[in-house]
């Protein structure tokens, strides 16, 4: 009778690296895909609450991203 081997990968972590992970990643894609620096990316941070701040084509680029953000999360449960 063969026995299954346990799985040697901590799941807990693996999600917790991928939480932690995924701001950061967040932020280097949208300064990818918008052509910023890191300082514009946190300049527009603050600024979130001006409407003005944004264009409708970096608003659809943001959400793009977080949704890939997103599945990279999800694929990791």
């Amino acid at each position: 009778m063969q026995t299954t081997k346990p799985s040697t990968q901590n799941h807990l972590r693996l999600l917790f690296e991928g939480f932690a992970g995924s701001a950061i990643k967040f932020r280097e894609k949208v300064c990818q895909e918008c052509g910023w620096s890191e300082s514009t990316f946190y300049k527009k941070v603050r600024e979130a609450g001006n409407n003005k701040a944004f264009s409708i084509a970096e608003m659809e680029k943001i959400k793009d991203l977080a949704w890939e953000v997103q599945q990279d999360l999800k694929d990791r449960l």
